[in-house]
């Protein structure tokens, strides 16, 4: 049996549903969830005022990708000097979140494979993305939410806490709680 769509949500997603991470990309194919484009607006509708945005920004024909964001951390992110250059480097626009969001889903039908600078997006490190992508030499020091290249105790700690709120999330919507109702968790609240 799969798993719902608020499951997979809810397993892949807790940080962002958290307000600790600006975003996820999530996967869903398109045979079990043919109808996930209008899933992700009727989600978009009734989250948007909690500050979440649902957005298919890629089909294939096998599957959907679905990112969940949060519009104001995602736009500090992108904000911040490190990562404004990289993507700049990779040709994004500097003037709106929806245009650089445009620009993301034109590199996502685009690219022959799949535009690693994603991670950005995702709230990896610039430097690890950098490296992840062969532009500065580095040894991979640890695998987790992404590949590591420096900074790894700092990630260690991330990651700790992604899992942490993963696993008090699917708990408590396992126990019965509605994915709003996991928004005011109020050790997870945004």
């Amino acid at each position: 049996m799969r798993p719902s769509f608020e499951e997979t949500l809810v397993s892949h997603a807790a940080p962002v549903l958290a307000g600790i991470k600006p975003a996820a990309l999530l996967s869903f194919s398109r045979k079990a969830y043919p109808q996930l484009p209008s899933i992700a607006r009727a989600y978009s509708r009734r989250f948007q005022a909690e500050g979440l945005i649902f957005e298919t920004v890629c089909r294939c024909s096998q599957h959907f990708l679905l990112l969940v964001y949060r519009p104001r951390l995602l736009k500090q992110r992108l904000e911040e000097n490190e990562v404004r250059g990289c993507l700049t480097r990779f040709g994004y626009p500097q003037d709106s979140l929806s245009r650089i969001l445009h620009h993301l889903r034109r590199r996502l039908r685009q690219t022959n494979g799949f535009p690693h600078e994603i991670g950005l997006f995702l709230g990896y490190p610039p430097r690890d993305v950098l490296a992840f992508l062969g532009e500065i030499p580095a040894p991979c020091l640890l695998c987790g939410y992404w590949k590591v290249y420096f900074n790894v105790e700092e990630a260690k700690q991330l990651f700790a806490q992604y899992d942490h709120c993963r696993e008090a999330y699917c708990k408590a919507y396992q126990e019965g709680h509605t994915v709003s109702q996991l928004l005011s968790l109020p050790l997870f609240a945004a």
